[in-house]
C-alpha cells in the first residue's frame, strides 16, 4: 500500500510514524499507543490508530473502523446515534409520552445503521475522547486529504467529529464546500469569558463559597500521581455506572501514561484521611481546553458539592491559562447557569464514493439528527 498520494496542487499528504513526529503533545499521545492495540488502553475502543500529515503543517490522528461490535461512541457512529442516544433519552427526557416515539425512531434507526454499515469509517482528528479539540486549521488541503483517505480506504466513510458552531463555523463551512454532509450530534457548552465576567454569575460565587466551606485539600498534578487508581474508580462510577457503558472505558495504564507524559494535566481534592473525593484531567490542543477525565464520589451527599469541586478544578486551569474551554455536553442547566454558551456540535461526513444504499443511510441519519434531534436538544436544553 502506498504511503503517499501525489496531488495536483503539489500539497503533500502522507502517513507518518511516531518517530517522524516533532516533540510535543501529539508525539506524547502517539507514543502512548505505539505498539499497542487501542483496546489495551481503552477497553471498548476497537479501532486502528494512524497519523496523517497535511502539507508539513498539520498532523491528525486518524482512526479506522471496520464494523466492530460494542464499540465506544468515540469511534462508532452506530453507538453514538443509536445506543448512546437511547441511554441519553432515558436519563434526560422525563416526558414518557415523548420518550416512546423517539425510542421507536431510535430502534428503527439502529436497524437502518447496521444495514448501511455505518461503522465502516475513518475518523480524522480523533483522539478517542468524548470531545476532540482541533488545532487552528482553515480547511486547507481538505479535498486532497479526502482523496488520500479514499485512496487508502475506498469502502469507508470519512468523518470529522466534534466540530461546533461556536469555535469552528468557518472550518465547518470549508469542509461542507468539499461535499461533506453536516450531521448534528449533541450540544456542548463553551466558556469563553474572563474570570471577572464569570464571577458576576451568582452560582459561581456560591460554588466558591461551598469550596471554602468543605475545606478539602487541593492536589496538583504531581501529587495526583499517587491517586490515579482512585481517580479511575471515580471516573468509572460517574461515566460508566451512572451514565453509560458506551463512554470510553479507560484502563489504569491509560491514566498512568497520560499523567507520566503530561498528555493530560491532573488536579484533585482529597479529604483529611487522604481519600480522593473529586478530580479532573484536562487535554489541551493549542487554544482549546477539554476535560475528558472527570470524577467524584457519587455516593457522597449532594450537599458536599463534589461535582462542583471537580468542575472548579477545570475552571481553575481555564482562568490560569486564559484559553477557551469546551466543557462538552451533559449537566446542561448547571453549565448554563455558570456562563456556559450552548453550541450545536456536528460531524462532517463524506460518502460520495460509497454505494447508493450506504449513502442513503447516511442521508437518513442526517435528516433524523438535524430535523428531530436538534429540536429536542434545543427544547430540553440538553
Amino acid at each position: 500500500m502506498k504511503q503517499a498520494l501525489p496531488t495536483s496542487s503539489g500539497m503533500k499528504i502522507k502517513w507518518i510514524s511516531t518517530s517522524e513526529m516533532p516533540s510535543g503533545l501529539l508525539f506524547s499521545f502517539a507514543k502512548m499507543f505505539e505498539g499497542k492495540d487501542t483496546d489495551q488502553l481503552i477497553k471498548n475502543a476497537f479501532t486502528e490508530l494512524r497519523w496523517v500529515q497535511v502539507d508539513d503543517t498539520q498532523i491528525f490522528p486518524v482512526t479506522i473502523n471496520n464494523d466492530a461490535i460494542s464499540n465506544s461512541f468515540v469511534c462508532s457512529p452506530y453507538t453514538a446515534y443509536a445506543l448512546y442516544s437511547r441511554d441519553e433519552l432515558k436519563h434526560k427526557v422525563p416526558n414518557k409520552l415523548l420518550q416512546l416515539p423517539v425510542l421507536l425512531i431510535i430502534k428503527f434507526l439502529s436497524l437502518l445503521l447496521r444495514w448501511g454499515r455505518i461503522d465502516q469509517n475513518v475518523h480524522v482528528n480523533n483522539f478517542l475522547l468524548s470531545t476532540n479539540p482541533y488545532p487552528w486549521w482553515n480547511g486547507d488541503g481538505i479535498e486532497e486529504l479526502t482523496r488520500f483517505l479514499i485512496h487508502h480506504y475506498p469502502k469507508h466513510a470519512i468523518i470529522f467529529r466534534s466540530l461546533n458552531v461556536y469555535q469552528h463555523k468557518d472550518l465547518i463551512k470549508a469542509i461542507e464546500q468539499s461535499a461533506y454532509d453536516k450531521i448534528a450530534s449533541r450540544q456542548v457548552y463553551i466558556y469563553d469569558l474572563s474570570r471577572e465576567v464569570w464571577l458576576k454569575k451568582n452560582n459561581n460565587k456560591n460554588d466558591l463559597r461551598l469550596l471554602r466551606k468543605q475545606q478539602l485539600t487541593y492536589l496538583d498534578h504531581e501529587k495526583m500521581g499517587n491517586c490515579l487508581e482512585d481517580a479511575l474508580h471515580l471516573y468509572n462510577k460517574l461515566y460508566l455506572k451512572k451514565y453509560s457503558t458506551f463512554n470510553p472505558q479507560f484502563t489504569s495504564e491509560y491514566f498512568k501514561s497520560c499523567h507520566a507524559s503530561e498528555t493530560m494535566h491532573f488536579q484533585g481534592y482529597c479529604d483529611d484521611s487522604g481519600k480522593l473525593k473529586a478530580f479532573s484531567a484536562v487535554f489541551v490542543i493549542e487554544d482549546t481546553i477539554t476535560s475528558p477525565l472527570v470524577g467524584y464520589d457519587t455516593d457522597a451527599p449532594q450537599k458536599q458539592g463534589l461535582y462542583i469541586h471537580a468542575i472548579q478544578l477545570v475552571m481553575k486551569y481555564k482562568f490560569g491559562t486564559g484559553k477557551l474551554l469546551n466543557l462538552s455536553s451533559g449537566a446542561a442547566e448547571f453549565k448554563r447557569l455558570r456562563g456556559g454558551i450552548p453550541a450545536m456540535e456536528y460531524s462532517l461526513v463524506y460518502t460520495k464514493h460509497l454505494p447508493l444504499y450506504r449513502r442513503s443511510v447516511w442521508k437518513s441519519l442526517e435528516w433524523i439528527s438535524n430535523k428531530v434531534g436538534v429540536p429536542i436538544m434545543e427544547k430540553y436544553e440538553l
